[in-house]
């Protein structure tokens, strides 16, 4: 059984996070950015990715971007920003050749970190299947190591579910068909596979703004 905290795995990505050059202004590299989106064009997890986003390093909430792009002498270009304030980077290897920076500007009166995160390409809505998220986790698994490094079989938790995230911080409830209930507060509840029950379905209130990977082991 993998038993290591989730500080050895964010200490292997620490190299993507850029120290703001003002108070609202980020700054990367692509090629740093790059080399852990690839994983996204690898076969075997088509149904998730690795996304950016940026969170309030007071609340953890997520940062509002307020735009970002990417320049490299007198090239620009601008970046789409998802409803949920993803950050979306385009993967070409004729822009990691070049090389360009990549700036993000969040508000002005806000701190945020950088946050790089395993998460499903698709919302989740309604109607949710055991067997749809049990096909997710060996996948979220994959990136996760993947973007360990090396020797990151050996202390990545194991994906045992996942993290429901909710927009305008949602307070409600998931229902199982088995008859259980689940709290949703502020916006986020983890649910196990298990909790689903083999040939089970969950019920959600709404839309989903982000699902990621639930590690009940990372602590």
């Amino acid at each position: 059984m993998k038993k290591v905290s989730l500080a050895i795995l964010a200490a292997a990505l620490s190299g993507v996070v850029a120290l703001p050059i003002q108070a609202q202004e980020y700054m990367f590299t692509y090629s740093k950015l790059y080399s852990h989106m690839k994983q996204n064009a690898k076969e075997g997890h088509d149904d998730v990715k690795v996304g950016f986003f940026f969170l309030n390093a007071d609340t953890k909430k997520l940062c509002n971007i307020e735009k970002a792009w990417m320049e490299k002498e007198e090239h620009y270009e601008e970046l789409t920003i998802s409803p949920y304030n993803e950050v979306i980077v385009p993967l070409d290897s004729n822009l990691r050749s070049a090389n360009p920076l990549v700036f993000v500007h969040t508000p002005m009166d806000t701190r945020c970190d950088f946050s790089m995160v395993v998460m499903t390409k698709e919302p989740m809505s309604g109607e949710i299947s055991y067997d749809q998220v049990e096909v997710l986790l060996p996948q979220m698994q994959v990136i996760l190591e993947q973007l360990g490094g090396m020797f990151a079989s050996y202390f990545t938790p194991d994906v045992e579910g996942v993290t429901l995230e909710f927009p305008d911080n949602l307070n409600s409830t998931i229902t199982f068909s088995n008859g259980s209930t689940k709290k949703i507060v502020d916006g986020k509840v983890q649910v196990a596979l298990s909790e689903i029950g083999a040939g089970g379905t969950m019920t959600l209130p709404a839309e989903t703004a982000r699902v990621l990977p639930y590690l009940p082991k990372a602590n």
